[in-house]
C-alpha cells in the first residue's frame, strides 16, 4: 500500500511592481520628475512628507474629471426634486398650500436644494474613490522599511511596472543617473492574502447589532406594554406635575389649579382708568362711605404719585356683618308725658345717596354709547337683580330696610361707540353667551334647552336679557356680571378682554333696543312695512 504524496506546489517568484528613489531634497524629486517624465513614462508617482509646488506638472498629471461628476449629479438632484414636487403636489394629489399655485418654484426650493447638494456630495465621493481605485487593503510599496520616511523627511519617486515602456533594468539606470539616495524595486506583497475568520465573524456581528435598534423600535411601534418607554434621554417625560383637577399638599387649599392673585391685572389689560376695568367708579363709591367699613375693599390703581393702594381681596369674598347692637333701653317717660313703644326714625342718608335713590336711570339714556362721558358718575338706584347676590367691591351700604346696596356703576361708555365695536361685540355674544342666552338673548339658548329637555329640577334657567330689571341696569352693571359672573354662570374675567366685555356690553344693548324699538327710532323716509318683507325673502 502506497503512502500518499501530496502534490508538490509550484513557487511563483513574487511579481515586480516598479521601482522606487528616495531623495532627501525636494528640488531633486521635482528634477527627477521631469526626466523619467521626458524619458516616456506616464505611469510615476511621488510621495512627499508635505505638498511640492510644481510636482502635478512634473509628472504630468492632467486635470480631474471629478467636478464633472459633480455637476452632473447635482443636476440630476435637481430635475429629481422638482419632479417629485411637481408630481406630489400638483399631478398625484393636488393641494393648495398657504394660496400658491400648485407649481410654486419658490416654495420647491428648499428641497430642490437639498436635493441638489446630496446627490452631488454622495457622487464626489464615491467618483473620487472610483478614479483612485481605492479602496486599496495593500500596497506593495508599503513593504520596504525605508518607505516609512515618506511621512518624515524623505521624498520618493515610484515608476510602475504596468508603464507601456517598462524596463527594469533601464528604469534603474535612469533613477540612478538623477542622484537618488538609493534605488529599490517594488516587489509583491507575499503575505497571506486569506481573510481571517475572525474578521468575518466581526462583521457579522456588527450587522446584527446594528439590527437590534430597529427590532426595538418595530417593537415598540406594534405592541402594547403598562410599563412605561425605556428612555436614554427623559427630556420632560417626567416631571413632578398634577393635573388641573387633582389634589395636592403643596398648597394650603389642596388645589393644584392656582387662582389669580387677588387684584392681578394682565399686562396691556389696564385700561384707561379704573372704571373701564372695574365697571364702577371707585372714587365716587370712596366719598360716600366712612373711613373704615367697604370701602376698604375697593381695588383702585394709583399710576401715580406715592400713595400705595389698598390691600386687595379676592373678589366674591364676604366681609363679616358686623354683629347686631342691642336696642338701647327705652328711656322712662316724663310724669306729664306718655310712654312710647313707637321706634326713632332712622337716620337720613347722605344727600348723593339720596339723589340717587330718587334718580331713575331710563333705558334710553344707559344705551346710548355714544353718549359724552361725565368725570363724575351717578351712583345707581338699587337694582332687584343684586337680590341674594355677593356683595360687590364697591358697595354703598345705604341701611334701607332692605338691605340692598347701591353701585356706583357707569351709566355711560367708557369708550366711544362704534360699528367696529358693535359687530366685535355680536361675534362674543355668539361664541361665549348665545350658548346659554340664545342668539336673541331670551335665555333660550341650547343649552337651556336641553337641561329643559332633561327636567332634573336642578337647573337655573338663563335669564332673559329683555327682562325690564335687566334692561333698566346700568352698562356698569352688566359689564360687571360679565365680569365676575352670576348664580351658575361664570365669570369670563380671564377669557375676555376688558375691551372685549364692553363690546358684549354695547351687543346686549342693541338687542334690546331692537326688541323695543320704537317708531321714532326709523330714520326719515324709510319703509318700515318694506324692509320687514325684504328681510323675510332674505
Amino acid at each position: 500500500m502506497s503512502e500518499h504524496q501530496p502534490k508538490p506546489q509550484k513557487v511563483r517568484p513574487p511579481r515586480s511592481f516598479g521601482w522606487t528613489a528616495e531623495y532627501d531634497d525636494e528640488h531633486q524629486l521635482l528634477e527627477a520628475a521631469r526626466r523619467v517624465r521626458e524619458a516616456g513614462y506616464t505611469k510615476i508617482d511621488a510621495f512627499t512628507p508635505f505638498p511640492v509646488h510644481g510636482i502635478d506638472t512634473a509628472l504630468g498629471i492632467r486635470r480631474t474629471k471629478l467636478p464633472w461628476f459633480s455637476l452632473i449629479a447635482g443636476m440630476t438632484g435637481t430635475t429629481v426634486a422638482l419632479l417629485l414636487q411637481i408630481w406630489t403636489n400638483a399631478i398625484d394629489y393636488p393641494y393648495i398650500i398657504s394660496g400658491k399655485p400648485y407649481i410654486s418654484l419658490p416654495a420647491f426650493i428648499p428641497v430642490t436644494f437639498e436635493l441638489t447638494v446630496l446627490f452631488a456630495a454622495f457622487m464626489t465621493v464615491f467618483a473620487m474613490l472610483g478614479l483612485n481605485g481605492l479602496p486599496k487593503f495593500s500596497n506593495p510599496v508599503f513593504t520596504n522599511p525605508k518607505f516609512d520616511r515618506a511621512s518624515d523627511d524623505r521624498f520618493f519617486l515610484w515608476v510602475d511596472s504596468r508603464d507601456q515602456y517598462f524596463n527594469a533594468d533601464k528604469v534603474r539606470e535612469l533613477l540612478e543617473a538623477t542622484g537618488a539616495l538609493a534605488v529599490e524595486e517594488v516587489r509583491e506583497d507575499d503575505s497571506p492574502t486569506q481573510v481571517p475568520k475572525a474578521i468575518y465573524a466581526a462583521i457579522a456581528a456588527l450587522i446584527l447589532i446594528t439590527l437590534i435598534p430597529g427590532a426595538i423600535v418595530l417593537n415598540m411601534r406594534n405592541s402594547k406594554s403598562p410599563y412605561p418607554r425605556w428612555h436614554v434621554f427623559f427630556d420632560m417625560d417626567f416631571q413632578p406635575i398634577r393635573k388641573a383637577q387633582q389634589p395636592t399638599t403643596i398648597f394650603a387649599d389642596g388645589r393644584v389649579q392656582r387662582p389669580p392673585v387677588p387684584g392681578t391685572v394682565a399686562r396691556g389689560e389696564l385700561g384707561p382708568s379704573d372704571p373701564f376695568v372695574l365697571g364702577y367708579d371707585p372714587d365716587a363709591v370712596a366719598a360716600n362711605l366712612p373711613a373704615q367699613g367697604p370701602s376698604s375693599r375697593l381695588v383702585s390703581y394709583q399710576q401715580d404719585g406715592d400713595e400705595q393702594p389698598p390691600a386687595p381681596v379676592e373678589p366674591g369674598a364676604r366681609e363679616q356683618p358686623p354683629a347686631p347692637e342691642e336696642p338701647p333701653a327705652p328711656t322712662p317717660a316724663a310724669p306729664d308725658q306718655p310712654a312710647s313703644s313707637e321706634p326713632e326714625a332712622p337716620p337720613q342718608q347722605p344727600a348723593a345717596a339720596t339723589a340717587s335713590q330718587e334718580r331713575p336711570v331710563s333705558a334710553e339714556e344707559s344705551s346710548d354709547g355714544a353718549a359724552e362721558q361725565t368725570s363724575a358718575t351717578a351712583v345707581a338706584a338699587t337694582d332687584d337683580d343684586a337680590v341674594g347676590d355677593e356683595e360687590a367691591p364697591g358697595a354703598v351700604a345705604t341701611g334701607d330696610a332692605g338691605g340692598e346696596p347701591n353701585y356706583a356703576w357707569l351709566q355711560t361708555f367708557p369708550l366711544e361707540v362704534t360699528a367696529e365695536l358693535i359687530q366685535q361685540g355680536r361675534r362674543e355674544f355668539e361664541q361665549n353667551c348665545a350658548v346659554c342666552h340664545g342668539l336673541a338673548g331670551y335665555g333660550d339658548g341650547l343649552v337651556a334647552r336641553r337641561a329643559a329637555e332633561l327636567a332634573q329640577g336642578y337647573w337655573l334657567p338663563p335669564t332673559s336679557l329683555h327682562e325690564q330689571r335687566i334692561v333698566e341696569q346700568p352698562v356698569g352693571r352688566l359689564y360687571y356680571t360679565i365680569t365676575h359672573g352670576k348664580g351658575k354662570m361664570a365669570p369670563y374675567a380671564d377669557a375676555l378682554t376688558p375691551t372685549e366685555r364692553w363690546a358684549i356690553v354695547a351687543y346686549i344693548r342693541v338687542l334690546q333696543r331692537s326688541q323695543n324699538a320704537r317708531s321714532e327710532d326709523v330714520p326719515p323716509g324709510v319703509d318700515v312695512a318694506a324692509s320687514a318683507n325684504s328681510d323675510n325673502v332674505r
